[in-house]
């Protein structure tokens, strides 16, 4: 029997719904449920709204809408995250650090 280590992450997301149907609410319930098929366990989730860009590659884009998670799940929960969520529109950047 082998256990797996489970980790501590937090995880910022900046979203652009510029061209989306989705609001912020249901980005963040479908995140939580990714990150639960993947083995992640939610402790803490906050959606803290629009935010300016420190510098803005694109001018017509200086701002986005940040979500934060706080989880728990194997080492390799990070690498599946940004890999499935890769070429999902909604999602601008990904952060993942350990905690």
């Amino acid at each position: 029997m082998s256990a797996t280590t489970n980790n501590n992450y937090k995880t910022t997301f900046i979203l652009d719904l510029r061209e989306s149907e989705d609001d912020s609410a249901k980005v963040l319930a479908d995140l939580t449920e990714i990150l639960t098929s993947l083995g992640g366990e939610v402790s803490d989730s906050e959606d803290l709204g629009m935010r300016d860009f420190a510098r803005a590659a694109d001018h017509r884009y200086t701002q986005g809408h940040y979500l934060e998670f706080y989880f728990g799940g194997p080492g390799t929960v990070p690498s599946q995250l940004q890999e499935k969520l890769r070429l999902d529109k909604r999602i601008n950047r990904i952060f993942v650090e350990s905690v």
